[in-house]
Formats: structure tokens, sequence, C-alpha cells
């Protein structure tokens, strides 16, 4: 995963790709702040397309810039599939 954070006014705007999640996983990119709070920015149903070539997406999530410390990728059932530290 590649994911670029972007600061708006105390919250993020989220841009990722993600490559390699299975086909059908029903995903979330979420936001990770200091404090542990987990914030959904975006999701979606992986596509067979997206299993091989990637899923491109965008989101956004109420944490301060300076507090994201990672965007990971989870399914709805608690599996995370990668976590960037950022």
């Amino acid at each position: 995963m590649t994911a670029r954070v972007v600061p708006a006014a105390g919250w993020v705007r989220v841009n990722a790709a993600v490559v390699g999640v299975p086909a059908g996983e029903n995903c979330r990119l979420i936001v990770v702040g200091s404090g542990g709070e987990r914030e959904i920015a975006s999701g979606w149903i992986v596509s067979p397309a997206g299993e091989t070539g990637g899923t491109t997406l965008d989101g956004s999530a109420a944490v301060a810039i300076d507090k994201v410390v990672a965007v990971e990728v989870q399914n709805t059932a608690g599996k995370t599939f990668v976590s960037l530290k950022l």
C-alpha cells in the first residue's frame, strides 16, 4: 500500500493505492490517531481486478494531521491486511 495524507481544517484527506487483498473482501481504509482512535476514511469490496491490479481510493477522516500515526486496510471481520506507519 502507498498512501498520501493531506491536511485539511482539523481533519485529513487520504489517497491510497492497495494491492494484494483477495477479491470479495469487504475492506475499510482506516486512519489511526496517536491516541489510538481509528477513523474509517473509505470502504470498498475488492474486485477480481483489484486483487491483481490494485485499487486506488480517496477518503477523509476526522483526525488532525499532527495526530495521524498510521493508515491501515482492514476487513469488516477485523483482519488487518496492511498497516503503513507514518
